[in-house]
């Protein structure tokens, strides 16, 4: 309004430096009309509520890259392909599983093997000592002619083969044991590695995500966190695109998400000016250009102190804040991140009196219309209502139908008799 105000006070200057003292002011008839006040501000459509794909969780920690993502408001069915994701260290650790999952195995054959092979060599150390005990047993038919000398040693012969025996059969039952304990507990660790394997296989598998339903995906933005390392430190998040990093380490997080088409809304940035005359349940006029134009309607939600989306990744210094909208109906052309045009209706009467606020001046802590009377103008004192940033609503001292001066009159043309005082009182704007 400031230009037009600029503009309206420079022709009148001009016409009055030209013309003297005629009448020749920018009037306005005032009538009872149906009165708006309105701003537009630009918004994107977005769903209510919405589910998450989510990244896979890794044991390993380290990042996922993103490799490939379906395009934002792509339309996919269940089975399809919409992420594919990489782990540089999740794939190191899973090579390194397998490298010792396979010494492992390695290690129990050789283990069997050298088990089997002490075995038999105690086994064989059992058969010599049973035959050495028959052999001590035939040389006991000698003991009837031997001497008492003679005896005594055919009788320590045969208990030392004896023993003997007896101790290669409890040295090779240890042995099976210790072979058996040993082996059983490397097949155990073998059980262990072949799972943390299998794992790390479904981890790296898992980084493929697939869509468990049909419906349109929608691109997400991941939040900026700084990391720490000894190489150093960087930040990451923001929108998710093919080349993003992802934090594993912070547990899963979104890559994308199935938007609720039911329930819409719309995230509009306001101005700072615009902001503070914005409240919750205002009436909203929203258009979409994309869905052909489409019209429908809504209303204020709620406001946020918080910079809206688009500020944030803007480098314009002019602060704008995030303003959430309800859409009353969804149309199926309604998609999200369609742009919207949304026409808020800050304050509206019917049948009322209003003036453009240039016509109302401030005298004497009154505020003053000039009232046009035959070739003069006379002030009349008024009672004002809500003022927009164009016109101001009169809720008491016009009758309607009068008409008044734009600028205020030149001295001559004033009427300085007297001043009309209110006589209407109407009520004011609800």
């Amino acid at each position: 309004m400031k230009p037009l105000t600029f503009v309206t006070c420079f022709m009148v200057i001009l016409l009055m430096g030209c013309t003297g003292n005629r009448d020749d002011l920018l009037t306005y008839r005032l009538s009872r009309a149906d009165y708006t006040e309105t701003i537009n501000i630009p918004g994107t459509v977005q769903a209510v509520t919405s589910t998450p794909v989510m990244a896979p969780r890794s044991a390993t920690g380290g990042s996922f890259t993103v490799v490939r993502l379906a395009r934002d408001g792509a339309i996919v069915k269940k089975g399809d392909t919409i992420c594919v994701l990489e782990s540089a260290e999740l794939e190191t650790a899973y090579r390194l599983q397998v490298t010792s999952l396979e010494k492992l195995a390695a290690e129990l054959k050789s283990a069997e093997a050298d088990n089997r092979f002490n075995i038999a060599l105690l086994e064989s150390q059992v058969a010599t000592s049973e035959a050495q005990v028959k052999i001590s047993s035939l040389d006991s038919l000698q003991m009837q002619f031997a001497t008492e000398t003679g005896k005594k040693l055919l009788e320590l012969e045969m208990k030392k083969a004896l023993i003997e025996k007896q101790k290669a059969e409890k040295k090779l039952e240890a042995a099976r044991k210790i072979a058996e304990t040993g082996i059983r507990q490397m097949k155990t660790r073998i059980i262990q590695e072949e799972a943390r394997t299998s794992n790390y296989l479904n981890e790296l598998n898992s980084l493929t995500l697939i869509a468990q339903r049909d419906g349109i995906v929608q691109r997400v933005e991941a939040p900026t966190v700084m990391v720490m390392s000894s190489t150093g430190s960087g930040s990451f998040g923001g929108p998710i695109k093919e080349g993003s990093v992802l934090m594993s380490f912070f547990g899963g997080s979104p890559v994308l998400q199935f938007p609720d088409l039911s329930r819409m809304q719309i995230s509009a940035s306001a101005a700072e000016a615009d902001f503070k005359k914005i409240e919750r349940g205002q009436k909203v006029f929203i258009t979409v250009d994309a869905a052909g134009k489409l019209l429908t309607t809504g209303r204020v939600n709620r406001k946020s102190l918080a910079q809206s989306m688009a500020q944030r990744y803007s480098r314009s210094k002019v602060k704008s804040y995030e303003i959430i909208i309800d859409i009353d109906s969804c149309h199926s052309k309604i998609k999200p991140g369609l742009s919207a045009d949304c026409e808020i209706i800050l304050s509206e009467a019917a049948d009322t009196l209003f003036i453009p606020s240039v016509a109302v001046f401030e005298k004497d802590s009154s505020r003053v219309v000039y009232v046009k009377r035959s070739k003069n103008y006379v002030p009349v004192n008024v009672e004002t209502g809500t003022t927009g940033s164009s016109y101001t609503i009169i809720t008491g001292g016009l009758e309607g139908d009068e008409i008044i001066a734009l600028v205020e009159p030149p001295y001559n043309l004033i009427s300085h008799k007297n001043i009309i005082k209110n006589k209407t009182k109407m009520p004011d704007l609800k």
